[in-house]
């Protein structure tokens, strides 16, 4: 078993876990109570959620997968890429709009997915 990979795998289901529980009760729930916001928006919004849960979860399985040799190095390699991405891109977002990095903490789980991936894939 590659310890590693599956470090990245425990860590992606944790993430899934807040996601799902902590983000649903401040981000998720607070999106379906707003009254102001259309129907569409606030349903694509909600489907994005969904979609973001659903990745996260492939991210833990993939990593899962490959740390107990079930799995190609390749997949190893995009689920890293797609952490290391998903965390540019909370730190960019931060950066543009000038967001508090405390308030998007995203940046800091997928920096340390994106990283014990790339050290278990490192050869």
């Amino acid at each position: 078993m590659n310890a590693w990979l599956a470090l990245a795998a425990v860590l992606a289901a944790a993430t899934t876990l807040i996601h799902a529980l902590l983000g649903g009760r401040e981000i998720a729930a607070p999106l379906l109570a707003a009254e102001r916001l259309h129907a569409v928006p606030k349903f694509t919004l909600y489907y994005c959620w969904h979609l973001v849960t659903i990745v996260l979860a492939a991210l833990a399985l993939a990593f899962g997968l490959v740390a107990t040799d079930q799995g190609s190095r390749d997949l190893a390699l995009f689920a890293t890429g797609g952490a290391a991405l998903f965390g540019l891109w909370s730190l960019a977002m931060i950066g543009l709009f000038g967001l508090r990095i405390a308030h998007f903490p995203q940046w800091a789980l997928f920096a340390a997915i994106a990283l014990s991936g790339a050290i278990g894939l490192w050869p």
